[in-house]
C-alpha cells in the first residue's frame, strides 16, 4: 500500500504530481490524504471547474494506481486522539472514496487495524463530499483548537456526506 499525504509541497495540484514515480504505484492501493489548496498548489482548471476531483486527478497521474481518498478530512492531532477499538461506544468513523471494491477493503480492514470504522463515501467521481469546505471537512470532529477531539461515528459521517452540496 502507497500513501500520499498533503504534506507534499505541492499535492495535489500539480507541481508535485507530475513527479510522482507512477510506475511504483500502479497495481497498488494508494491512500490518497490530499486536499486542493490552488494558493498552495497552483491552478488546476480541471479541479477549478469541478469536472474533477483531486483524488481522480491523482488517478489519472498515476494509471493503474487503486486511488482511496481517506484521512484528509480530519486534523492530524484527532486522527491521533480518537482511535479505539472495535466495539467501543466511542469509535469514530472515517470516509473513504474510491472506484475498486477490493481497494475499499483492503482500506477498511486498514482503518479497522488503526481503530478506526470506515464510511463508504462512494466512487472517486464523489470524494469530492469529503474535500475543505464541506460539512465532513473537520468540523464532525471538533474544532482544531480542540486537542482531544470529538468521537464522529458512522451516522455522523453518513449525515455529514449527504449534507454536502456543490
Amino acid at each position: 500500500m502507497a500513501s500520499l499525504s498533503s504534506g507534499v509541497s505541492g499535492c495535489p495540484g500539480g507541481r508535485a504530481y507530475p513527479v510522482l514515480p507512477t510506475s511504483a504505484l500502479a497495481d497498488r492501493v494508494v491512500l490518497d490524504a490530499g486536499n486542493y489548496y490552488p494558493q498552495r498548489d497552483g491552478q488546476v482548471p480541471e479541479l477549478d471547474d469541478k469536472s474533477l476531483t483531486s483524488s481522480a486527478y491523482l488517478g489519472r497521474l498515476a494509471p493503474g494506481a487503486q486511488v482511496v481518498k481517506v484521512f484528509n478530512n480530519i486534523f492530524s492531532k484527532h486522527l491521533e486522539n480518537l482511535a479505539r477499538p472495535a466495539g467501543a461506544t466511542d469509535r469514530s468513523a472515517l470516509p473513504i472514496a474510491g472506484d475498486g471494491a477490493d481497494a475499499k477493503i483492503i482500506v477498511t480492514q486498514f482503518l479497522d487495524a488503526i481503530g478506526y470504522e470506515a464510511v463508504d463515501a462512494g466512487p472517486l467521481a464523489e470524494s469530492w463530499r469529503q474535500q475543505p469546505g464541506t460539512p465532513v471537512y473537520g468540523a464532525p470532529y471538533g474544532s482544531m483548537d480542540d486537542e482531544k477531539g470529538t468521537p464522529a461515528d458512522a451516522d455522523v459521517i453518513r449525515a455529514a456526506l449527504a449534507a454536502a452540496t456543490r
